[in-house]
């Protein structure tokens, strides 16, 4: 009976000195630490990763004590979130597993995790709550210690800003069209006249216009010109053999290319009056073309003499050229050159003629129309045109609704019906139809029209962007992300998507991948936010201030930059102007956490109120 009681007693008495260690701990509980690392926690990728870390002073944790720290997530609203793992320390005899806290020394502890986002830790908070146990008692200390208000989701601000284009950069994100294909395409004719040695005066007499290919050649000429093709230039070229000195030969040249010029101003003259005649046109009220010249005095035909050499058939041939090109200046080469006009005929009467010369030659543009009867005719008769012609009709175009209207007059062709370009441009006006207006009906056109574009052209980097563009407008993101990914390494017209792929960097938590991939683009928005999201405040600030029309969001990135770097003027300003141009940041601003430090202000709430 004795040994009973005294085990009452015993029992009793520990759990007396169980409940007065337990009250210590309670009472001293506000010299325990427990701290986020970095209190200011951000969404990467859809993961907030976290540290949690505390101290425990000497002489707090009882031997045979344990505390369990219990992180928890919270909104605003006091709604319980989630619970992180916890953090179990224990005293020294404890049969508890966790962290060790001496007693008389204390302790510290560390704790790294990561959780999921969600959109209403945006103005949340991480509180702890604390219960220690020591034998069969246990309380739950209190007041809950708030760890940290707010996780920033900056990293989901990535805007795509789509423009129409014909060619895609590294520098945006683009409605890109199939290439029109169109070329200009000119023809040159080309007509010599020869001179006597030392000689500009027009000779037809000379061997050399008198033989068959010359008078052939200025024939064609002639007739080239009657034609009354579009001139795009005269070429006229003056030149000298190079056995003379080199300041005459450099005079003779410019006197030949003079008498060139002459003598195709006369044949220009004639052609006007003949076509004057044959319209019955006054010639003095006619307007006549002018003419765009390309005018050479080009000197000594270095280049003329060793090719023809070459070309020779004098058997010391290889000799003459090694002699020639081994003197140090021209004038020795000029010597040698008059030295062997008197030792191989050759070079005297078939090398050197040819080469006192001017040259007419008559670029024209070989392409039936203009480009304004191109721009014309694809509207009112484009039978006349083909479809490259048509397609670049509707490039020149300055109405997309015109441009819209030969793509579908093209679509409804069958003989067009294999190629894909007028169907895939029209989408791409099309997705920039619902981009400005919301119009779900210009999206379902888009898809339909690119859907049909891909069967023609299956593995078409142009089609893939475009409908990459789609899926992202129709929140598709993981699709859109792919196709970015196969537009880039498609077979036909593979398209740069760097900057494409970084905003899906952005989203996955990526900064330094997505900072290399907009390397290229400067005085943009989502190079800025990349570089606000890799704390390069000094470069961010540099970006945000050269974008040329900074628009509602741009001004909302400066007021976030601002926050980070202490600027407090610069944020109420910036978000100012972002509410003052977009009221849908005055709602956004009360609940981001990056602005947790100034919600209490006075300015702060007058700008969201």
């Amino acid at each position: 009976m004795k040994s009973r009681s005294l085990i009452f007693v015993l029992a009793l008495s520990a759990l007396i000195l169980a409940g007065c260690g337990l009250q210590k701990m309670a009472k001293r509980y506000p010299e325990v630490s427990i701290t986020l690392n970095n209190p200011d926690l951000e969404n990467k990728g859809g993961k907030v990763e976290y540290t949690i870390k505390g101290t425990i002073p000497p002489k707090y944790m009882k031997k045979k004590a344990d505390v369990t720290i219990q992180p928890t997530l919270k909104s605003a609203t006091g709604e319980v979130l989630g619970q992180l793992e916890p953090i179990t320390l224990v005293g020294e005899k404890s049969k508890v597993s966790g962290i060790t806290i001496p007693y008389k020394a204390g302790g510290t502890f560390t704790k790294t995790g990561s959780f999921d986002y969600n959109d209403a830790l945006q103005d949340g908070e991480i509180i702890a709550q604390t219960k220690a146990a020591l034998g069969k008692k246990s309380q739950i200390f209190s007041p809950d210690r708030v760890l940290g208000d707010g996780v920033s989701n900056t990293s989901s601000l990535t805007d795509m800003t789509p423009r129409l284009a014909d060619n895609a950069d590294n520098k945006g994100t683009y409605f890109l069209f199939g290439s029109h294909n169109y070329k200009e395409e000119f023809e040159t004719e080309t007509g010599v006249i020869y001179f006597e040695v030392n000689s500009s005066t027009m000779n037809w007499n000379n061997k050399l216009n008198k033989s068959n290919e010359a008078k052939t050649a200025i024939k064609n000429l002639v007739e080239f010109l009657n034609k009354g093709g579009e001139i795009q230039k005269v070429i006229i070229s003056g030149w000298a053999s190079p056995e003379g000195e080199e300041s005459n030969n450099q005079g003779l040249s410019e006197r030949r290319f003079e008498q060139g010029k002459k003598w195709f101003n006369e044949q220009y003259d004639k052609y006007i009056k003949q076509y004057c005649k044959d319209n019955k046109i006054k010639v003095k009220d006619f307007k006549k073309p002018e003419l765009a010249f390309e005018n050479n005095a080009n000197g000594e035909d270095w280049n003329g003499f060793e090719a023809a050499i070459e070309k020779s058939n004098i058997p010391e041939r290889n000799k003459i050229l090694n002699v020639v090109r081994s003197q140090p200046n021209n004038t020795l080469r000029e010597q040698r050159i008059r030295e062997m006009t008197d030792i191989y005929n050759e070079v005297a009467d078939q090398i050197l003629p040819p080469l006192r010369r001017a040259e007419i030659s008559l670029v024209y543009k070989k392409n039936q129309y203009n480009d304004q009867e191109i721009a014309q005719l694809a509207l009112s008769d484009p039978s006349k045109l083909n479809l490259n012609e048509r397609l670049y009709a509707a490039s020149m175009a300055k109405s997309n609704a015109t441009k819209a209207d030969i793509y579908s007059a093209i679509i409804n062709e069958a003989q067009y019906e294999n190629d894909w370009r007028a169907y895939n441009n029209l989408a791409a006006l099309r997705l920039n139809d619902y981009y400005t207006t919301g119009n779900a009906d210009y999206l379902n056109e888009a898809d339909n029209l690119l859907n049909k574009a891909a069967a023609i052209s299956p593995d078409n980097g142009i089609i893939l962007n475009n409908k990459a563009i789609s899926a992202f407008f129709a929140g598709n993101i993981a699709d859109a992300k792919q196709l970015f990914q196969d537009s880039q390494k498609a077979a036909v017209n593979p398209v740069n998507q760097s900057y494409n792929t970084a905003m899906f960097k952005i989203l996955e938590g990526d900064f330094e991948g997505a900072g290399q991939s907009l390397s290229g683009a400067k005085c943009d928005y989502n190079t800025a936010l990349t570089q606000i999201l890799r704390k390069d405040y000094a470069a961010a600030k540099v970006t945000l201030e050269c974008i040329a029309e900074p628009d509602a969001k741009v001004a909302y990135l400066k007021a976030i930059l601002a926050a980070r770097t202490a600027d407090e003027l610069g944020l109420y300003k910036n978000l100012g102007i972002a509410i003052e141009k977009n009221a849908k940041y005055k709602n956004k601003a009360k609940r981001d956490a990056e602005f947790k430090k100034y919600k209490q202000t006075t300015e702060f709430q007058n700008l969201v109120k």
